[in-house]
């Protein structure tokens, strides 16, 4: 019967130890997440004020065409390539 009793507490003990551990991985995983998005939307305003540069730097060249600076357009204005499927 006393078997019984410590078995059951200890198997109580180690869900809540589960359940704590699991809730601070959670956690950090929020946090983590919230990290790379600020990261991706850095990355994003810098690509895009790269993109920007670029063009304004490409319009200043004598005889080089301004190329669009929205990257989807442009690739649906290009002629497709003679023999790609």
């Amino acid at each position: 019967m006393r078997a019984r009793a410590v078995l059951a507490v200890s198997l109580g003990a180690l869900t809540v130890v589960a359940s704590l551990a699991t809730s601070f991985v959670q956690t950090s995983n929020h946090a983590r997440a919230q990290d790379l998005a600020r990261i991706q939307r850095e990355w994003e305003m810098a690509a895009a004020a790269n993109a920007q540069m670029r063009a304004t730097v490409s319009a200043h060249v004598w005889g080089v065409p301004n190329e669009e600076l929205d990257v989807l357009r442009a690739k649906a204005r290009r002629p497709a390539r003679k023999g790609s499927p």
